[in-house]
């Protein structure tokens, strides 16, 4: 009888996904690392943005595996890549000071949902968190029946309301009060709101971070066929994860919510400008303001919570050094503080001292994901520094002002039958001496108003001076003719010439140039300044015949331009100067 011989299984071919043009425009510069959060925790260059980028070309260097096939070697997934992965907060730090403007967010997402198809991820408690709200429809598995647990007894639920308060799994389960709080808020601002009770289904937020998408068309389903059921035109939420999934994710896979959807702080905002939302308390105390990255960097919202705090009688309102777009990251996200809690506590006791340097008494924020991990970040730091969302604050602050007791009947004394003439001396003396502290407060309060009225006046001026000088920009570098330029942008991106990348610079600091102008054939030609530019190119023949028709010639060595920065800067000083002296000269004639 034949023996029957079992071959060994084929290894897998490794597919990578459509990433090809992101990893070509990565210059390794190593930018992302110096504002990388869990590299500081992991002091490896495989955990930075270059690092995962440097190992990914390693997989498919030619491209759908020519050089594996040459060399006859079989391309693998490292364990250890995985985990580098994982160690991300997905903040998105590290695309805001890319010079090669990658995408990088999206890229990390699109590279874990491509691990979870290859089989090689999620991390384990990503897996039990999907499995939980696969079961439940939270992240915590906790009974759908207790979803609308929070909502506060004295806030009446309207059938047919204004607003839907969207509270998410964390808000529900976790941070109540700050859900609790948004209601009452929006109850004493006369708003007519509900919630989708216990048929909320979480945002699918942590699965999409993680690259777990599978749940995500059911998920959204059900939240856009319930909100549009009650009828509500916008729809709020207090939790910032919640809010970028919403307004920006879900209708990727199912469709955008049929409502207004707004962030707390974008709705309250709001209510303030019209003037439905009474703030009738102070608030004593040095404020900061930390910037969540779903809610700043991803969604841009950056201005109507400070705007809150500022409006805040009693506020003392500070910046911390790293804020809006530049904003450290909590340490909360991207399933990083479920996998990493230890490090992710790190990173948010470093955000604490951040506001301890500013002197800041409290650190507010407006993401209970955010509050949740700062607070533990205080504890480990050790520090005073009170961490509030900022419902919390407007909780005190817009509740009934507080009445100023009854003064105390006054009880009849009997009259003395005769006044010392020594003791009236002293009275007399007591009274003038009073007089005069009066007419000292009168003095000072006179050179304050005389000081504010100057500051008044320097502000006027000096904010007239930045409209000419905004102006005098548009000026120079808003022309119609400029705009008129046609520029390749196949060419102008992946012109990674020297040359080019000057180009590309100026570009950026909105200087518009012809190439190979004239007679002269100028090589980069900013002709509305008149400023010429050659590099790595002898000028020195035709540079004379230019300087003598009024142009400004610039020569630069290819070798000194990594970014550009530096040259293109140069250029805008020489065409602003060029363009000031041909002004001049008009003016003369």
């Amino acid at each position: 009888m034949a023996k029957t011989i079992t071959l060994p299984e084929k290894p897998k071919t490794i597919r990578l996904p459509r990433i090809t043009r992101e990893l070509v425009q990565c210059q390794m510069c190593g930018y992302c690392i110096d504002v990388c959060e869990a590299h500081r925790q992991t002091p490896w260059e495989s955990v930075t943005p270059r690092g995962k980028i440097y190992y990914l070309n390693q997989l498919d260097k030619a491209g759908f595996g020519l050089i594996d096939k040459i060399i006859g070697r079989k391309a693998t997934i490292s364990p250890d890549f995985v985990d580098a992965m994982y160690k991300c907060t997905g903040c998105g730090n590290c695309e805001e000071v890319c010079h090669a403007k990658i995408e990088l967010v999206k890229l990390w997402e699109i590279v874990r949902a491509w691990l979870v198809q290859e089989g090689v991820a999620p991390l384990p408690v990503h897996k039990g968190i999907a499995k939980k709200i696969a079961a439940t429809g939270n992240s915590f598995g906790e009974p759908a029946s207790k979803r609308d647990a929070w909502w506060p007894k004295e806030v009446p639920r309207t059938e047919v309301p204004e607003a839907i308060l969207y509270a998410g799994c964390t808000g529900s389960y976790r941070m109540q009060h700050i859900p609790a709080a948004g209601a009452i808020i929006l109850d004493r601002a006369g708003v007519k709101i509900n919630c989708l009770g216990s048929e909320e289904v979480c945002c699918s937020s942590p699965l999409l971070r993680v690259g777990i998408k599978d749940q995500t068309l059911d998920l959204a389903r059900k939240t856009v066929t319930k909100a549009d059921g009650i009828g509500a035109n916008d729809m709020i939420m207090t939790c910032s994860g919640c809010y970028k999934t919403i307004s920006s994710n879900i209708g990727d896979y199912y469709s955008k919510a049929g409502q207004n959807v707004y962030h707390f702080t974008q709705y309250v905002d709001k209510l303030i400008k019209e003037k439905k939302l009474p703030l009738n308390n102070e608030f004593k105390a040095r404020v900061t303001y930390h910037d969540p990255c779903h809610l700043g960097r991803h969604s841009k919202v950056y201005e109507e919570p400070r705007n809150i705090l500022k409006k805040i009688k009693g506020i003392d309102f500070v910046e911390m050094e790293k804020n809006r777009d530049h904003s450290r990251c909590c340490g909360a996200g991207g399933g990083y503080k479920s996998a990493f809690n230890d490090f992710a506590v790190n990173i948010a006791a470093e955000r604490i001292h951040d506001a301890e340097e500013v002197g800041a008494e409290v650190i507010a924020t407006a993401c209970p994901f955010c509050v949740l991990n700062l607070k533990a970040g205080a504890k480990k730091a050790g520090s005073n520094v009170k961490v509030m969302d900022i419902s919390e604050i407007l909780l005190q602050v817009t509740a009934p002002k507080v009445a100023a007791p009854e003064p105390e009947p006054v009880k009849e004394v009997e009259v003395a039958p005769a006044i010392d003439p020594k003791e009236l001396e002293e009275a007399k003396a007591a009274a003038e001496a009073a007089k005069k502290e009066i007419e000292a407060i009168k003095a000072e309060a006179e050179a304050a108003k005389k000081e504010a009225e100057e500051a008044k006046k320097a502000a006027a001026e000096a904010e007239a001076a930045a409209e000419a000088a905004k102006k005098e920009n548009e000026e120079f570098f808003n022309d119609p003719e400029d705009l008129e330029i046609e520029i390749d942008e196949e060419e102008f991106n992946w012109d990674l010439t020297p040359e080019g990348v000057l180009r590309r610079a100026a570009w950026n600091k909105k200087l518009r140039c012809r190439r190979n102008y004239g007679e002269y054939n100028i090589p980069v030609a900013f002709v509305k300044g008149k400023v010429a530019v050659y590099v790595d190119i002898d000028a020195s023949e035709v540079k004379p015949k230019l300087e003598s028709e009024g142009w400004v010639v610039m020569c630069y060595n290819g070798l000194d331009i990594t970014d550009g920065d530096a040259q293109a800067t140069e250029i805008r000083e020489a065409v602003k100067a060029q363009i000031r002296q041909m002004k001049k000269g008009k003016k003369k004639k």
